[in-house]
């Protein structure tokens, strides 16, 4: 007998895992599917694992500072097996939490094994099949290898996300291919933790979807670290040497031989057992395809998170699983399509962005105006030598507020100010006149709005008619 539910989940990370508890407060009869291990990739390779790395290094790099100022002892040992335990011990215990034993006692049935859709309101897992009056579509996406790209990729043994964290050993010569988020934070975390780092792309700059100032800075700090970065270059062949290391042949000629090889080239949906045809569900460019409400083609199928957009972030995933949630069992939508998207590549200093998905291609057309403020003018900064960033405000011809981005450290936290003042149209105005504590790095955004009412208040001809009245009172 088929067991027929109200709404059914399939992929049971960030996606899914909010998408099932707000059903489940609705009091929906759910099912939520994962293919291998509750927590998704955000667990269990991406951003639990990934940042604890990342909060180990800099430990490291805490030290080095450290004898800079004038501490004796300015070097730790690196034990990489500690280090890995430390992570996993994290990972684990964020897993308690999400884990099908810890959902269960929430009321949400769980089913690990593969779905695949035989209908549009059907999927067969395990060899049985379930009904569903909705679903959503929530299976994340997984690493890019260009195998048809490079030749000899697939005799040998590589990294990526889905894997490095499974080493038993620190590399001693770290190749990354990428200079996306996940290539630039690794390479950042290797490089301190003692490997020597080779990072290469074929983009003119890292970190291509942000700000090119953002870039640039980073690269300068990377690059001072001891990171050897090549840009504007690609891999054309890999093979195994005969002491077990890794050569890498570039289109320009050069060789390079490392003892490890980290693919980062990108994430790609993760639809590919999952028999969309029999659901009739579109797709488009290797996404499924979406409207603002996060329907489907199909309309008693949604879909959210990684496997529907390009801007593939946890919090995001989050997000859309929760409007997916709501708008499959509520009569009212809600847009899950957002307006302005906010993220951060975790390096040090880290780099946020927040505003329109279109927002870095309409710069280069000259349609909005940049102002910087630089953190050397930041007294935090000043006390902690971290005075290499900037927050960079792009404003409309009427200044109007359109997006952000901040090179600092804990830039992840002070982007946050600035998403909530684009969801919530307030004004620059209102971020100059809300008082922010000192010495912080936040601060830096109340002096920068500050500089920016100044030139427009003392600017010009309103300037002038202040300054006259300001004289004629004082009389």
């Amino acid at each position: 007998m088929k067991i027929t539910y109200d709404l059914i989940i399939i992929g049971g990370g960030s996606t899914g895992l909010m998408a099932s508890e707000i059903a489940n407060n609705f009091g929906a009869k759910i099912l939520l599917v994962e293919a291998e291990r509750i927590g998704g990739d955000c667990t269990w390779t991406g951003c639990v694992p990934s940042k604890s790395l990342l909060y180990s290094s800099s430990l490291v790099r805490q030290a080095q500072k450290a004898k800079e100022l004038g501490f004796v002892e300015g070097k730790l040992n690196v034990r990489f097996s500690e280090i890995k335990d430390y992570i996993n011990k994290i990972i684990q215990d964020i897993y308690e939490e999400e884990s099908p034993e810890a959902l269960k006692e929430k009321g949400i049935e769980t089913i690990i094994g593969h779905a695949q859709f035989v209908s549009p309101k059907e999927i067969s897992i395990n060899g049985k099949i379930f009904k569903s009056k909705k679903f959503i579509i929530a299976t994340g996406a997984k690493p890019f290898v260009p195998f048809e790209f490079i030749e000899g990729l697939d005799k040998i043994s590589f990294l990526t996300s889905n894997n490095i964290f499974d080493i038993e050993e620190l590399p001693k010569h770290l190749v990354v291919m990428g200079g996306g988020p996940i290539g630039c934070e690794l390479s950042q975390a290797f490089i301190r933790l003692g490997s020597k780092v080779t990072l290469i792309d074929m983009e003119d700059r890292i970190l291509p979807k942000d700000d090119p100032e953002a870039s640039n800075t980073l690269l300068e700090i990377l690059s001072k670290e001891g990171i050897e970065v090549l840009l504007g270059k690609s891999i054309k062949k890999v093979e195994k040497t005969s002491s077990d290391n890794i050569k890498i042949f570039l289109e320009s000629g050069k060789e390079i031989e490392g003892t490890h090889l980290l693919i980062a080239a990108g994430r790609k949906p993760n639809l590919d057992t999952l028999n969309l045809s029999a659901a009739r569900v579109e797709t488009e460019n290797g996404f499924v395809k979406v409207n603002k409400i996060l329907r489907t083609s199909q309309k008693n199928i949604y879909a959210a998170g990684d496997c529907t957009s390009i801007f593939q972030f946890t919090h995001i995933a989050g997000y859309q699983g929760y409007i997916a949630a709501r708008n499959a069992l509520l009569p009212i939508k809600s847009k899950g399509v957002l307006d302005y998207v906010p993220w951060t590549t975790f390096t040090d200093p880290e780099v946020a962005f927040v505003g329109s998905p279109r927002l870095l291609t309409d710069l280069k057309k000259g349609k909005y105006k940049e102002t910087l403020y630089s953190l050397k003018k930041n007294d935090r900064a000043r006390t902690e030598s971290s005075t290499s960033g900037f927050i960079k405000l792009y404003t409309s011809s009427r200044r109007k507020l359109v997006g952000v981005t901040i090179v600092s450290p804990n830039a992840g936290e002070m982007i946050n100010e600035w998403s909530l003042a684009l969801h919530n149209k307030i004004s620059i105005v209102g971020i100059a006149n809300a008082i922010h504590v000192y010495p912080t790095y936040s601060i830096s955004s109340q002096q920068l709005g500050s500089d920016i009412l100044q030139e427009n208040y003392f600017g010009g001809f309103l300037g002038k008619i202040i300054r006259l009245i300001s004289r004629l009172y004082l009389r």
